[in-house]
């Protein structure tokens, strides 16, 4: 019974600023048992850089002006496009698209020196047509590349309602486009609801996948908060350009990675993680299957988190490597499941059929 006999595994650890941990959900595999998931998980410490200076942002502010955007809509879509261009500084890079059916950049990328200029232009913004929000997207994202600078804070702010029904319409495809936006640009997507009635899983999910956040905007001024707490957080990432490797020996595949998009090259998976934050935790979750026709004694796992540290720039890799070895022993495998590993397959399971 495996309730019974329930202990804790074993769980590889690597400490600093930043803690890299590791576990299989079982120390042990079986014939009878020859899959299993292994979990890897990042936490930062408490930091906050009181010498932080902010790099120059490369915005592109993406607006919906289509019908569904009339009224109240339109005029707080402009009113918090109009504070974010206040928040700006000289050194900073924005431009300002705009779409229904169709697509146009009413400002193109440049620094920002003119801002009533600029809020002139959106004032003068009006609702008609239908809605092409992915290829208001996508014109975004040619704005930003145009000064794209790694060392730069680069990023699609998408202001709509999300009622997208021009273009580019099916929601998967449209998650696809934007996590691959990032994982091949490195430019983030954030999004901003507009209106009661707006898409709220559209945009929570273009806001995830694009390694971004998503926010419900009920009335205009509030987007003022939201971008100067988006600033001062910057004052707390501990790491950059965050990038996590686990590689798994030949005899196994990996048949699922939970929590994280991820590419895979023959025996390893790598996550592009980007900026860990103060006290942030962030895990992965592999499932992964044994090849029953070359049982091995034992499994070796190796995990490597590579990043840059905020408070030293200094580059900076931890690695640890994780044993798994084989029993023919029911009574040794239900000794040695971790749960702390069983509580994140629980959870990992339910929020994949949530979503």
């Amino acid at each position: 019974d495996r309730i019974k006999y329930r202990s804790t595994a074993k769980k590889e650890k690597q400490s600093g600023l930043i803690t890299l941990s590791s576990s299989f959900q079982n120390d042990y595999f079986t014939d009878n048992n020859n899959q299993g998931f292994f979990y890897v998980e990042i936490e930062a410490d408490k930091y906050r850089n009181s010498n932080y200076n902010r790099p120059p942002m490369n915005l592109s502010i993406v607006i919906d002006r289509s019908g569904s955007m009339s009224g109240a809509k339109m005029n707080n879509a402009k009113i918090a496009a109009k504070h974010i261009v206040d928040n700006l500084a000289s050194q900073d890079f924005l431009s300002i698209v705009i779409y229904d059916q169709n697509v146009s950049t009413l400002h193109h990328q440049a620094s920002v020196r003119n801002k009533e200029s600029i809020k002139r232009k959106i004032d003068g913004i009006r609702q008609s047509g239908s809605t092409n929000l992915m290829g208001g997207a996508t014109q975004g994202y040619e704005e930003v590349k145009k000064y794209y600078r790694s060392g730069y804070i680069n990023r699609v702010l998408l202001l709509s309602d999300g009622l997208a029904n021009e273009g580019i319409t099916n929601p998967t495809q449209i998650k696809r486009i934007i996590q691959g936006k990032f994982r091949e640009e490195n430019i983030a997507n954030y999004t901003f609801g507009v209106g009661n009635d707006y898409n709220e899983d559209l945009m929570t999910a273009m806001g995830e996948k694009g390694n971004g956040n998503y926010y419900f905007i009920e009335k205009p001024n509030e987007i003022a908060g939201i971008f100067k707490k988006e600033l001062n957080g910057l004052m707390e990432v501990v790491a950059q350009n965050s990038i996590l490797n686990i590689t798994v020996p030949n005899h196994v595949r990996v048949a699922k990675v939970y929590g994280y998009a991820h590419t895979q090259k023959g025996n390893n998976v790598r996550v592009k993680l980007n900026d860990i934050f103060s006290n942030e935790t962030k895990g992965i979750l592999v499932k992964y299957k044994i090849d029953k026709n070359t049982m091995p004694n034992q499994l070796a796992f190796t995990t490597s988190l590579s990043c840059r540290l905020a408070s030293n720039e200094r580059n900076q890799r931890l690695a640890l490597r994780t044993v798994q070895r084989y029993t023919n022993s029911a009574k040794v495998y239900n000794e040695n499941f971790s749960e702390w590993v069983d509580a994140q397959v629980v959870l990992n399971k339910a929020n994949y059929k949530m979503e």
